[in-house]
């Protein structure tokens, strides 16, 4: 029994170091070739036809969470400088609704914001919004901890998109965030270099809509 115990931990431990190894490395290969903005600069932030608001967590009442009010006040500030005339909010259909409600009280017209439901990850909002729009231009507001792996995307999925800083503060569990994030490399390596799989949800079947 203990002979079984030993093979057991010894496979675990193995299969944990591997899987750090390969994080390292994914870590490592994703580069955002991109150039990024601040809100500071914004004068410098080209003029695009789209701005992307990616999901975030949406409390029970209904109400954005701060990363994702971070990400709306961000749109809000672009479109309000005309750096694009449209919003897109992708992500889940809650998480769109409360973006959509934000930006209606926030003076946005009705015709300018559509909704991507089908964006259930950054891989699906790139993919979705790239063959939504052809030949068009994004600027996607973020928070900066995701640039690199944003930036790899937009890169590898042949969109012309730029991110936007959205950090508006310092964030409760930011050191989770960025720990979750590390191991979310490994995700957007394999999709663009090796599975490279269609979003769950195709634009016949779920379009972006307004």
């Amino acid at each position: 029994m203990r002979k079984w115990i030993g093979y057991l931990l010894g496979a675990g431990i193995a299969a944990g170091t591997a899987g750090g190894a390969f994080s390292l490395f994914c870590n490592k290969k994703l580069k955002n070739s991109r150039k990024t903005y601040s809100l500071e600069e914004i004068g410098e932030i080209p003029q695009s036809d789209f701005i992307i608001v990616p999901g975030c967590l949406v409390h029970p009442d209904g109400t954005p969470s701060y990363a994702l009010e971070d990400r709306l006040t961000a749109a809000l500030a672009l479109y309000e400088e005309k750096k694009a005339d449209k919003i897109i909010v992708s992500g889940i259909a809650k998480e769109n609704q409360t973006g959509r409600n934000y930006l209606l009280r926030h003076g946005v017209a009705e015709e300018d914001i559509l909704k991507d439901d089908g964006g259930l990850d950054t891989y699906s909002t790139i993919y979705r919004c790239r063959d939504a729009f052809l030949g068009k231009q994004f600027l996607i507001c973020t928070q900066e901890k995701y640039f690199k792996r944003t930036g790899f995307l937009i890169s590898e999925l042949g969109m012309d998109g730029f991110c936007v800083k959205a950090d508006a503060r310092r964030y409760q569990r930011e050191y989770y965030e960025r720990f979750r994030d590390f191991f979310a490399a490994d995700k957007a390596w394999l999709e663009c270099k090796v599975t490279k799989p269609k979003p769950k949800y195709s634009l016949k079947d779920l379009p972006i809509s307004y």
